[in-house]
């Protein structure tokens, strides 16, 4: 192996994180513009989320606070999108990263508004551990995963083949179609996380499923 390419959200750090801090900034807004308590505020929008998943929660919290417009939705909607996030890592994401970037190159591969998940990564404080990054939004919406366009040229960028790298990601809906594809070492890692609850299903999983993040040595050691 030469290479280990690596999700972001939900594998590298909690997205429930991010989702808390882009909250917070709403919550803070909105309490000074409408003289209200921040921490309720901060309090409905994770049990609206929690009862109604994501979506709507600005349109309902807003409607309970009487102060519905398509402007006002947008607003709060551009305030969560350009925070500056208040995230961590994983307590073993580092480690693990420092370990194999002793000896193999490294890359991260997401999906989602590309300005968004560059803050996401500059927040955690892990560039510097990185070889490559590929934000799929740059290339356009229509090359996010499962498109295998993106992970082509990551693996160009990387000068290694497909049979050479391993991507780790843990979302069975879309991670592993294109790398299974293409020949990659495919790896879900299962972090029990909140967001994004999964059907088990044999539909898109990766080669190995683990629930150790130092797992993934085990099996760099082993392909």
């Amino acid at each position: 192996m030469k290479a280990v390419l690596f999700d972001l959200d939900d594998t590298l750090y909690p997205e429930i994180e991010f989702v808390r801090s882009g909250f917070a900034a709403v919550s803070s807004y909105l309490a000074k513009r409408y003289e209200l308590n921040e921490h309720e505020l901060l309090e409905k929008m994770l049990l609206i989320l929690e009862q109604n998943g994501r979506g709507k929660v600005f349109d309902i919290l807003l409607t309970g606070l009487d102060q519905h417009s398509p402007e006002n939705v947008r607003l709060l909607v551009y305030l969560y999108r350009s925070h500056l996030p208040v995230i961590h890592p994983y307590p073993d994401t580092v480690p693990v990263l420092k370990a194999l970037k002793a000896n193999l190159r490294l890359g991260i591969l997401t999906d989602g508004m590309a300005s968004i998940q560059r803050n996401k990564i500059r927040a955690l404080r892990i560039i510097d551990l990185f070889d490559a990054i590929m934000c799929t939004d740059e290339l356009g919406e229509e090359y996010w995963k499962p498109s295998a366009v993106p992970f082509r040229i990551i693996l160009d960028l990387l000068q290694v083949s497909p049979h050479d790298a391993i991507y780790v990601g843990n979302d069975i809906r879309k991670d592993f179609f294109a790398p299974n594809e293409l020949g990659m070492t495919t790896i879900r890692i299962d972090r029990k996380c909140i967001l994004n609850k999964q059907e088990c299903s044999d539909l898109g999983e990766a080669k190995h499923v683990i629930f150790a993040f130092s797992d993934i040595l085990r099996i760099v050691k082993n392909e």
